[in-house]
Order: structure tokens, then sequence, then C-alpha cells
């Protein structure tokens, strides 16, 4: 019995292989995964700027996993003791309706990423999150909300304030997701806005702030520079060594004491490894669980993790050392190209561990394809 935590693209490809490599007689291949669909997340933004459908970036799992029982649900616990995980099934409004305990001889834990949350006042009820589905196209009704209601204001000075709020945008986190969404929305709106009577693409203002010193900082300074030119060409308000101090209703607070009068609130803050690992009691690196070159959970048996959630050794990287210790070694970035090659990684290995193949370290890993 394979078991693999987060059908995201580890996942999926890892099932991908193992569906290739081994013969239908020689393990049972089961998927636990909140959602029966591979959210493509990189297009997240395209879907809330209405570029893409949503359709377009959910691939059924169970139409290109033919092999694999998908248990739908989250998986809550894991006993490696008793070689078990703990899944919890709810219903649709969210309500918990049950648990199941799956039994597993090898267990992939590929559970992805959250957002990232700070406690700041007023975040959690104000901002919007461009995780899923659902919060994309949230965001996209709610931006053609503010364009409705701003457009529908009678003429004067005394609806000014009211206005200025609709058709003001502030995004948190200079990121790829960040930077993207930004991007994304500004060009949308401004070639739909015409479409309404008294709104203008000069009307709409967007603020997008970090407290990262540059936008796009895992590209350099280099790439970096030249996306804040790109960005200041469009018009957008990039502020940079500040972040959010305070939201509430119909403003933003900053950490440098400026307002800014918004009533939309885009969090794009970076990711942290799902919760799941932390329940463990297995080693960290900054919160993503430790794993070997060839991604086995060291002193775990039967056990790999990878994707957002596992620290997965840079072996490319010059600063790599086999002597260095795991805290100190590079790890990979939490993106879908790493994700997608870990996935053909542990499929690979996860089968070398039933005979059928050999195990590699990830750098050696062909195209997951």
């Amino acid at each position: 019995m394979v078991v693999v935590v987060g059908g995201g693209f580890a996942g999926f490809h890892a099932l991908r292989r193992l569906e290739k490599t081994l013969p239908p007689e020689s393990a049972e291949l089961v998927l636990v995964n909140p959602s029966d669909y591979l959210l493509y997340s990189p297009l997240l933004p395209d879907v809330s700027a209405g570029v893409v459908e949503p359709r377009h970036i959910a691939v059924s799992l169970r139409q290109q996993l033919r092999r694999t029982r998908v248990l739908l649900g989250r998986a809550t616990s894991v006993d490696p003791q008793a070689k078990t995980v703990t899944v919890t099934t709810t219903e649709d409004g969210g309500a918990v309706d049950g648990e199941h305990v799956q039994h597993y001889d090898r267990l992939v834990l590929v559970p992805g990423s959250v957002t990232r949350q700070f406690d700041i006042p007023g975040v959690a009820e104000r901002a919007h999150g461009v995780k899923t589905l659902v919060e994309a196209q949230f965001l996209r009704d709610h931006l053609l909300r503010q364009l409705d209601r701003a457009d529908a204001l009678p003429e004067g000075p005394e609806h000014d304030a009211e206005r200025r709020q609709r058709l003001t945008v502030v995004a948190v986190g200079a990121g790829y997701t960040g930077t993207e969404i930004v991007a994304q929305l500004q060009y949308w709106l401004g070639s739909i806005v015409s479409c309404w009577a008294r709104v203008r693409p000069a009307d709409i203002s967007w603020v997008l702030i970090d407290l990262a010193t540059s936008v796009l900082p895992e590209l350099g300074p280099d790439l970096g520079a030249v996306a804040m030119d790109a960005l200041h060409r469009r018009g957008i308000d990039v502020r940079l060594g500040v972040t959010v101090k305070e939201a509430r209703d119909g403003e933003t607070e900053l950490t440098d004491g400026s307002t800014i009068p918004s009533r939309t609130l885009i969090w794009g803050a970076g990711v942290a490894a799902s919760p799941l690992v932390g329940t463990l009691g297995l080693p960290l690196q900054k919160g993503r669980l430790v794993v070997d070159a060839d991604l086995a959970v060291p002193g775990v048996d039967g056990v790999w993790a990878g994707g957002d959630a596992a620290a997965v050794p840079d072996l490319a990287s010059p600063r790599w050392s086999p002597a260095g210790t795991s805290q100190d070694q590079p790890v990979t970035p939490p993106t879908a190209q790493h994700a997608q090659r870990q996935g053909a990684a542990l499929g690979r290995n996860v089968a070398a561990s039933l005979g059928v193949g050999r195990a590699r370290p990830t750098s050696t890993a062909t195209s997951a394809w």
C-alpha cells in the first residue's frame, strides 16, 4: 500500500511515475487530497483577471490517475510506528463528518503549503488570498463589484472618499504571487474599465507593499530592478520596507504611519509549509520537513517527502556540501517546477524501495513527463 498525501504537482507526478513504473499487482496506490483535481496554481492570477477559465486549471485526478484510489479529505496526523494516516472528511459546508485511518507500507508526504499568516489586526478578516480557485474567483467578483459601486455613486465631493476607497487596491507581498497578481489585475481592469461610464483607468490606484528592499528578491537584484521599472511605468505605487500594521474597514494602516484608503487588500506575502508537518515531531528546517537527497525522511521507515512542505537539498547549489548539516544546507524554493521534478524522483525512489528500478538523488531526476 503506497499512500500519497497531497495532490499538488509533487503528489500528482509521484503517482504518475508510480503508475508507469509499478506492475498493477505490486502495490495499491492511494491519494489523500481535499479535492479531486490538481490545481495549476501558477495560473490563479489569470483566473482572477478573467484571462483563464477556472476549469482550464483544474485537472481531474481520477481521469489522469486511473490506477489510484482518491480518498477525499485532509490528513490530520501520521503515526510512523503504526504506519497509519488519519484522514478527516468534511461535508459541503465544511463541517467535519468523520475520520478514516488509512494504513500504509510506503508514505509520500507532499501536503503542499498554505498562505503565510501574520498576527496583524484585521488581516484575517479583510484580506483576500489567491491560493485556491474559490479565492481567485471571489477576488475577481469583488473587484468588479467595486467598479459597479464606484460608477453608481452620485457626483459630488461628499462621495469622493468612498469612491477613492473602492478604486484603490492594496497588495501585500512583492514576491512571485503579489507582483504577478498586481500586474495581471491592473492590465485586466485597465482593459475593461471603458465598460463603466464614470470610471477611467487613471481613477484606479494600485499599491504594492513589502518589507523587502526590492521586488522579486528571488530573481536577484538585476531582474528585480527590471521588474520595478516595469511596475513604475504602469503607474503602480511600490512601497518597500513597510508592511501592514492594521487593516480596518475602508483603510489600511502601514508600519510607516501612513494610511491608504482602500476596500481591497490582497494578501500574497508568501507561503508556509502545511501545518501537518509540524505535528509529526520530526526535524524541520524553517518550518519544512528535513529530507535526504533521495527525499527519504531520515530515521523514519518507509516515509518520503517533497514539494513545498519539505526542505529538499539543492544539490546544484555551490553552497551544498555532503558534510553539511540539514540546518545549514541550501534548499530548493517552493515552486511548481521543483515540485514536479521532485514528484518524479519520489515515484522513482518509492518504486525502487519495492524492488522496481534504482533510487537516485532528486538532482539527477529527468523530466516528470
